[in-house]
């Protein structure tokens, strides 16, 4: 098991100019390593970032997700489709070259355009043979996808971890998952830790997230049984803290945020892996 923490806590665009000294900050933490946000990250960032992680001993994952006006695996508008192979190509490359070993994120569906109904078959069909096409371009770097389920607010196509797997299932490539997250699940689920058990085996990230997006332990949404139902699977990944402030402004209207709910990022880092590392190993007890 790896605990991590995604940048979109600091920033939506790492650059090493800007953040070289917040990853070594992240080191001396604890931390073993990093989630990047790769969409608006250009290719020297890129190869500098990896190389100062590989310098702090910080391990990596990758993290895409974006607006179905720029691109839209579900569209029936072919140019929408194209251009989500291609932003996935593009974004698994750099996790390729950022050392990274899997891109993860609700990238099955670009965000924020519904139909007030759920997923047809065809939008499901049309999703699955994008993610696939993706996924073998992948294949090919070592790189895996986990695709993550959002709450009913976010995404239409897939709310629970059920949903997830049945559509990773359906891709049909063993290098595609799915990335369980705690805040979705917290909404979407009647029981999530019984509902992460039922599909552990399809789980390849998670990410920590409380149900008000702050520090972890703080709220309702990481939970003992969570850990346990972890543990019991033997899931050995990654454990990402994913939290979200005001310092991001462009996460604002997306994700409506507008109070705050830490007093800063560092007790976010620190608090929620002091509270990760409690909980992972009390539920081996």
């Amino acid at each position: 098991m790896k605990i991590g923490i995604n940048l979109l806590l600091w920033t939506g665009r790492p650059t090493a100019a800007g953040h070289a000294s917040l990853l070594e900050r992240i080191e001396r933490w604890g931390f073993d390593g990093v989630e990047f946000p790769v969409i608006a990250m250009e290719p020297p960032d890129i190869g500098a970032l990896a190389r100062r992680c590989d310098a702090l001993g910080l391990k990596r994952s990758a993290l895409l997700a974006y607006p179905a006006g720029a691109a839209d695996p579900v569209s029936p508008d072919l140019q929408l489709r194209r251009a989500a192979v291609d932003l996935l190509k593009t974004c698994i490359e750099k996790t390729r070259d950022l050392g990274a070993d899997i891109l993860v994120g609700p990238f099955h569906q670009g965000l924020g355009r519904f139909t007030g109904a759920g997923p047809t078959r065809d939008e499901w069909n049309r999703s699955r043979d994008v993610i696939r096409e993706a996924a073998q371009h992948a294949a090919g770097m070592h790189v895996r996808l986990a695709v993550e389920p959002l709450n009913r607010f976010e995404m239409f196509l897939t709310n629970t971890v059920a949903d997830a797997a049945r559509f990773a299932a359906e891709v049909g490539m063993p290098n595609v998952g799915v990335l369980a997250d705690t805040h979705h699940s917290n909404i979407e689920e009647e029981r999530p830790a019984d509902a992460w058990a039922r599909v552990a085996k399809h789980i390849t990230h998670v990410h920590i997230s409380e149900n008000h997006r702050g520090i972890p332990g703080s709220g309702h949404a990481v939970t003992p049984a969570i850990m346990r139902a972890l543990r019991d699977s033997g899931y050995d990944g990654w454990l990402t803290i994913e939290a979200f402030g005001l310092k991001v402004p462009d996460l604002v209207p997306v994700l409506h945020l507008w109070r705050p709910v830490f007093r800063n990022e560092e007790d976010v880092a620190r608090l929620g892996l002091k509270h990760i590392r409690e909980t992972w190993n009390r539920a081996a007890a």
